[in-house]
């Protein structure tokens, strides 16, 4: 039976969409307009500047606080903001009850920074805290102590999931992301060594802008008089680079050299075929005459007015597709693109994009064999990969972890199938290893090549 609540829920979802695309702050186009148009002439002798966003290894509260107040700045307007972007004061959880929607009795509190206690000693749980509900229905709640403390409470409580479910999860309570983007920095500067030797490259992580200042300075110290900038993301934003890398970059360098901004990785084949050959990888262990779903699975990207992501994503989506279907021929592979975030009812209302939940259920519907998910928009594994995939994209089969995530080779891509009925799901993870790794090297080190060599640029847009 349809019943009034369920009703009820559906309007209110409805509803929340039209308010987010209605009041979403439109992005400021200038910066992308000015990518666009750079005059891409190297002056004088030049360096190069490599940036990752950079979670880091062992949980630090200043990436996901620096992280989530970008995306919550560059999202929201004023009249959310004022909503959303509240600090009360310092909120707690109990991390062995993270999921509580009504008010118990916690065995012990923890902070965003992972402490027990405040800073003169005292256990939270000694002190005077009070229990906030949710807003969203099925969402947990949280403790706070009334008294601000500089840090959104939205954005504290994320932190203390993190500590708490996720990074407490893995083995050691680490993250691979670092530890493969080193190799992969390491790379991509011995091709830039041998193409053109002596030229000064120094990398930073994007959430950390003391990195982003001390690289920088770094070059101007070697009398670099161009700086080429290469941020390690497949496809460019405004919420990651136009609008915020980019507007830091400026601002440290201070027009004391000449700034040109590198093509986006995913609009190069030689990028796009790490992706590939894990697919024909995954898809060549299996019977041919098995009925099989490929997913070529996006983190995916929120529809903000003004966003050129949407413009420029094409080109890397659109052509990985085509290019994984034809090296997939004759082998009985459907191949689709879905979307872990941003593609539910609640921010899909339309239906317009297909998730990665609904590709699964879809999939079982229509009784494949085997399904394989080749995750598309990272380069290695992190918290979105390890967790939010998994849990999200098979949430219709009602995936969890049970303990310990069985993570603990960081040298390969993280691994995972299930069955469920007769179809059985494959998660290939991403490009890290010697063997996938030397083809993200090489489209990233194409796109710094381009204005090393003074190439044509590759086509970014297209319908």
């Amino acid at each position: 039976m349809y019943s009034f609540r369920k009703m009820n829920t559906l309007f209110f979802v409805f509803l929340m969409a039209i308010l987010f695309n209605a009041c979403s702050a439109k992005q400021d186009e200038t910066n992308f307009k000015k990518y666009m148009n750079q005059n891409t002439e190297v002056e004088g002798k030049v360096g190069i500047l490599m940036s990752a966003l950079g979670q880091p290894e062992e949980y630090d509260f200043e990436f996901f606080n620096n992280y989530l107040k970008l995306i919550f700045n560059n999202a929201f307007p004023p009249i959310l903001k004022f909503i959303i972007l509240r600090d009360i004061g310092t909120v707690l959880r109990d991390p062995d009850n993270l999921w509580a929607e009504e008010e118990f009795k916690p065995k012990t509190l923890i902070d965003c920074f992972a402490k027990k206690s405040d800073s003169s000693g005292n256990l939270y749980t000694d002190l005077d805290y009070s229990w906030m509900k949710s807003r969203g229905e099925g969402k947990p709640g949280h403790f706070v102590i009334k008294k601000k403390n500089g840090y959104v409470d939205a954005i504290e409580k994320t932190g203390i999931k993190m500590v708490a479910s996720y990074y407490a999860r893995l083995p050691g309570n680490k993250i691979s992301y670092r530890y493969q983007h080193e190799p992969l920095f390491r790379d991509i500067k011995a091709l830039i060594e041998k193409d053109a030797p002596g030229t000064p490259v120094e990398t930073s992580w994007v959430m950390y802008p003391k990195s982003i200042e001390t690289a920088i300075e770094k070059l101007i110290e070697q009398k670099v008089e161009t700086i080429i900038v290469c941020d390690l993301f497949p496809v460019y934003s405004a919420l990651e680079e136009f609008n915020s890398f980019y507007v830091e970059v400026e601002h440290i360098v201070a027009g004391r050299a000449k700034i040109i901004y590198t093509p986006y990785p995913g609009a190069f084949k030689t990028f796009r075929n790490a992706y590939i050959n894990m697919a024909v990888d995954e898809v060549s262990k299996l019977s041919k005459e098995e009925n099989k779903l490929l997913m070529l699975t996006r983190h995916g990207m929120p529809v903000i007015k003004g966003e050129p992501f949407h413009k420029l994503s094409n080109v890397y989506y659109g052509n990985l597709k085509k290019e994984v279907e034809s090296a997939l021929e004759g082998t009985n592979t459907n191949v689709v693109i879905a979307d872990i975030e941003f593609a539910g009812e609640e921010r899909d209302p339309e239906n317009k994009l297909l998730s990665a939940a609904e590709a699964v259920e879809m999939s079982l519907k229509n009784k494949y064999d085997k399904v394989v998910m080749v995750l598309i928009d990272f380069m290695t594994e992190n918290t979105d990969t390890v967790y939010c995939v998994r849990e999200e994209a098979l949430e219709p089969i009602h995936f969890e972890f049970k303990g310990t995530v069985p993570y603990t080779d960081f040298d390969n891509p993280y691994r995972t199938e299930i069955s469920k009925g007769d179809t059985t799901f494959i998660i290939a993870g991403t490009p890290v290893g010697d063997k996938y790794r030397p083809h993200v090297a090489q489209g990233v080190y194409d796109t710094i090549a381009t204005i090393l060599q003074a190439k044509k640029w590759p086509e970014l847009i297209v319908e």
